[in-house]
């Protein structure tokens, strides 16, 4: 028996450790097999991008081999033999870049999802973003050159990984040029009225953009962005003027859910048990489900991992138990370069937002370190 988990970032991580704790007796006996699929070699902690544009910490921080993270019976591939290019669900297959067709009993899609600048003219040169690496570079080194003028913040279409990024990146530089005697301006866009997409959480972010003397354009969906001229522009026929402007992407879901012919973008997912609402032994997490009223976040992958382990597992030991995800998400907010907030929500729990401190700015510098070696490894 084979169990394949497509995709080596944060919840397919997660989930194929949790798989091998709790099946590590059929593995041991040679009954199971657990495998993980990626292209790359390396992991790489997501939440940590905000930090190197930021200036806090050196990429390589955020940087660990995906296979010293795995448990030892977990087999991996990357590269050709671990980029998955086509699924083929009903017949319980799948084919990797190196031409390989694989067997699978299950399957685990934590694919992610992919930002996609090209969506909007002009974003890509015009505009910074911090959802690679790469990107993320880019802006600390344009954080870095700034002297002065207007930075424009905002959110260029939904949904979009993380769902407080956009308030983090505004309210952290807003802090960091004031305490770098920066003259810079500050204005924030939304595709929809207020602040956010969640209304408990829009008045939130209203009130401390407001405190800070942020202006707040809503709403506004951006359509072009002209980078000779430093103008957005949105489809309401309004102009922004910028001199610096960070724009959270479009996102996307990764080519082979397309090709597969899986979904034409967010894959089908029953909310609470996290499989196919198509095919019985394909189970989703993370950014590439279609859960609606759920963030695309790491926390909510780390949430969903530990389900989607426990009911193959159920499913395999033929236990009969059911297990459910109760829609919970988790994500800090920082407030300030000093203070930060949390936020928790599921599917009974509207969300609640706590006040700025410092001790949460604090946990979640911490959580950057302790999440190598206990939620990664799935020791928590």
């Amino acid at each position: 028996m084979r169990v394949i988990v497509v995709g080596g970032g944060a919840g397919g991580t997660i989930v194929a450790n949790r798989l091998s704790r709790l099946l590590s007796d059929n593995v041991d006996r040679g009954e199971l097999e657990i495998v993980v699929l990626d292209k790359s070699e390396y992991h790489y902690y997501q939440p940590g991008y905000l930090f190197v544009a930021l200036g806090e910490e050196e990429p390589e921080h955020f940087i660990r081999k995906e296979r010293e993270l795995l448990d030892e019976n977990i087999k991996f591939f990357h590269g050709d033999q671990g980029e998955v290019v086509k699924i083929m669900a009903a017949e319980n297959k799948l084919q990797t870049k190196d031409g390989r067709i694989w067997d699978y009993d299950y399957i685990v899609l934590a694919l992610g999802s992919i930002p996609y600048l090209d969506a909007i003219p002009g974003l890509k040169e015009g505009s910074y973003s911090f959802y690679t690496m790469e990107d993320a570079i880019k802006l600390r080194d344009a954080i870095n050159d700034f002297r002065s003028g207007k930075v424009v913040v905002g959110v260029s279409s939904l949904p979009y990984k993380c769902p407080v990024a956009q308030y983090e990146i505004l309210f952290a530089l807003h802090d960091l040029f004031i305490k770098e005697k920066k003259d810079a301006k500050f204005e924030y866009f939304f595709p929809l009225k207020g602040t956010h997409q969640h209304p408990a959480v829009s008045p939130v972010g209203e009130r401390w953009m407001v405190e800070k003397g942020i202006k707040i354009i809503s709403p506004f969906n951006v359509t072009r962005v002209d980078p000779d001229k430093k103008v957005i522009y949105s489809k309401e026929n309004i102009e922004i003027k910028y001199d610096m402007l960070i724009v959270i992407p479009p996102h996307i879901s990764p080519r082979v859910v397309r090709d597969s012919g899986l979904a034409d973008m967010w894959v089908p997912t029953d909310p609470y048990t996290l499989k196919s609402l198509k095919y019985d032994n394909m189970y989703l997490l993370g950014d590439i489900t279609d859960i609606h009223g759920v963030p695309k976040a790491g926390s909510v992958a780390e949430y969903q991992a530990s389900v989607v382990a426990k009911n193959i597992a159920s499913r395999i030991k033929k236990s009969g138990t059911v297990y459910k995800y109760d829609g919970s998400a988790f994500c800090f907010i920082m407030h300030s370069m000093d203070e930060a907030g949390y936020l928790y929500m599921a599917y009974t729990k509207p969300p609640v937002i706590s006040l700025p401190s410092k001790y949460a700015k604090w946990m979640k510098m911490l959580y950057n370190e302790l999440y190598w070696g206990m939620s990664a490894k799935a020791e928590i």
